[in-house]
């Protein structure tokens, strides 16, 4: 694949106004509103579903939201959770297993 020549780009997108760009800031805030359902966590990462990501009539993609503390996956638009996760990583910290030497 090859890359096109940055002027040919920016003469082609010349006197049209940028409709994507105040959706997808919109949509990044929305998603770092959500707090985690499960823990109430607000630390996660954007995951792709492909059955789920493209709605007709939107011209973003929708991510699905999985949560750094107790690993639930969920849909911020639907509210709908895919995967519970495990509410012990979130409250409970690491406890290491130390060897003790007979």
């Amino acid at each position: 694949m090859k890359p096109m020549d940055p002027r040919i780009l920016a003469k082609l997108i010349e006197g049209h106004v940028n409709v994507v760009g105040p959706l997808a800031d919109a949509r990044e805030q929305f998603y770092q509103q959500q707090t985690c359902p499960r823990c109430a966590g607000a630390e996660f990462v954007k995951s792709a579903d492909p059955r789920r990501m493209i709605v007709q009539g939107e011209a973003l993609p929708r991510y699905q939201l999985r949560c750094l503390n107790c690993e639930c996956i969920w849909d911020p638009f639907t509210k709908v959770i895919e995967k519970l996760g495990n509410l012990a990583l979130a409250f409970e910290p690491t406890v290491p297993i130390l060897k003790t030497e007979d």
